[in-house]
């Protein structure tokens, strides 16, 4: 099986173009500060030479089906998370998509880890809350549902599928008016497919779009709608007619109105169940604020993130 990654020892790998040095520097300096952390690891951000970078770092969480810790089975098993980021980074990379760009990776049986460049901006959400409170418009809103349809669809179009397209994983950077940038980040469930027009796929599209529309009511119904609008006319109408095309009851003819229709209904139909299950658990955690689980105060606006804090 062809390795897509060069060994500087054992257990540490570089992506391609990148010095053994640096790669050592960057995975073992201490971390500037803890972007965030769980019980599956922690996000940090690293600095060298001035220059910031992104250092994820992967802990071993379960135990296998026969009680064997998954630190003593195979790296393959134990580290699926960190390999699937590493190469749909570098198939990225090749296809020019806006997502991080790989620089090395290490594995050991405790933890492994992952060095990426620091992509700045701030999550979907967090973003359009900052911007509304210096304007509440309609136009620039519309516009940049209009903006961010298209860059959806290119996502899908290269290829990629990921059961984690959350909006906090879509980070956005540019003022109020535009220009901006899109950035998609945290590639733990990504894989970048060679064929993108098959019924799993579109399946896929469906569930990532329900999952990135799943958003604070700081953004309105009327945005979402414009913005999956927008990702259809850029393109994404052709998932809509190909699942026309594998339903039981299709014909020669498709009828491409009411095929649009049910791909909507299927998104907002998804959105919905996100957003209900999301209510559920907050009021079993008896969290009750207005934009409780949002990392938003009671005016919209973004607060701290308590995972972040500094190490010096």
């Amino acid at each position: 099986m062809p390795r897509d990654t060069s060994p500087v020892h054992g257990n540490i790998f570089l992506a391609p173009g990148i010095d053994s040095q640096l790669a050592h520097q960057l995975l073992d300096t201490p971390a500037r500060r803890v972007i965030a952390e769980g019980r599956r690891g922690r996000l940090e951000e690293v600095c060298h030479d001035g220059t910031s970078y992104a250092r994820k770092v992967y802990r071993v969480t379960k135990k296998s089906i026969h009680g064997t810790a998954v630190s003593w089975m195979p790296a393959f098993m134990r580290w699926g998370r960190v390999r699937r980021s590493w190469k749909a980074m570098l198939e990225g990379k090749k296809r020019a998509m806006p997502l991080p760009r790989v620089l090395c990776r290490s594995e050991n049986r405790r933890q492994a880890r992952l060095v990426t460049t620091w992509i700045p901006g701030e999550p979907l959400h967090h973003w359009h809350a900052r911007q509304l409170q210096q304007s509440d418009d309609d136009s620039w809103q519309r516009s940049f549902a209009e903006w961010i349809g298209p860059q959806l669809y290119q996502l899908f179009d290269a290829g990629m599928t990921t059961r984690d397209l959350s909006p906090n994983n879509v980070l956005i950077t540019g003022p109020t008016a535009g220009p901006w940038q899109f950035h998609l980040v945290d590639l733990d469930e990504a894989r970048l497919q060679r064929f993108t027009d098959g019924e799993s796929f579109i399946d896929q599209v469906i569930y990532s779009l329900s999952q990135v529309g799943h958003l604070p009511s700081t953004i309105s119904p009327k945005v979402k709608l414009r913005a999956l609008i927008a990702f259809l006319e850029a393109g994404g109408q052709r998932w809509a007619d190909g699942q026309a095309e594998f339903s039981p009851r299709s014909t020669s003819f498709i009828d491409r109105r009411a095929a649009r229709k049910k791909f909507m209904r299927q998104v907002i139909d998804g959105v919905l169940r996100f957003d209900r299950r999301k209510e559920k658990h907050l009021k079993k955690a008896g969290r009750t604020g207005r934009y409780a689980g949002w990392g938003l105060d009671d005016d919209g606006l973004p607060v701290p993130f308590d995972g972040a804090r500094d190490e010096t």
